[in-house]
């Protein structure tokens, strides 16, 4: 895993860039890769995908690295490819958005949304389960 990564889903200078969907897709390759990737490599994964040329997929690839969520370095014996790997943790990010989605769509109310999801949502009692489990150890951790 790449020892760069940092704890806040914020590019290296500590701005909070928004990583559009298109970009998540290569994000999500070089997370689920857990090692650094050339770009060959990257459109070999993605092209199919979604039906997006080598040429998009690299200029995605640069905006990630201009907003500091790709680093990369030059290959010592080839110094036309670049190996390519995340700056920021999957969990991180993941937790950003979580958090940026909740205030923007329930103006910060994580119980209306959870409700809402829940009312939305054809359960399972496996499921019901699950996410009544889940409460009452929240609810245990509220107390400590």
């Amino acid at each position: 895993m790449n020892e760069s990564i940092t704890n806040v889903c914020e590019s290296g200078d500590g701005v909070g860039y928004n990583i559009s969907s298109a970009e998540w897709e290569i994000m999500r390759a070089l997370w689920e890769r857990g090692a650094s990737m050339t770009s060959a490599e990257i459109v070999a994964r993605l092209e199919d995908s979604r039906g997006r040329s080598p040429r998009t997929i690299k200029t995605l690839l640069q905006r990630l690295v201009a907003k500091g969520f790709v680093g990369y370095k030059v290959d010592s014996a080839d110094s036309r490819v670049y190996h390519y790997s995340a700056t920021v943790s999957e969990n991180s990010c993941v937790t950003k958005e979580n958090r940026d989605f909740v205030s923007r769509y329930y103006n910060g109310d994580v119980a209306g949304m959870l409700a809402r999801f829940i009312g939305d949502s054809d359960l399972s009692q496996e499921q019901i389960a699950e996410l009544a489990a889940l409460l009452e150890t929240k609810k245990e951790d509220a107390r400590l």
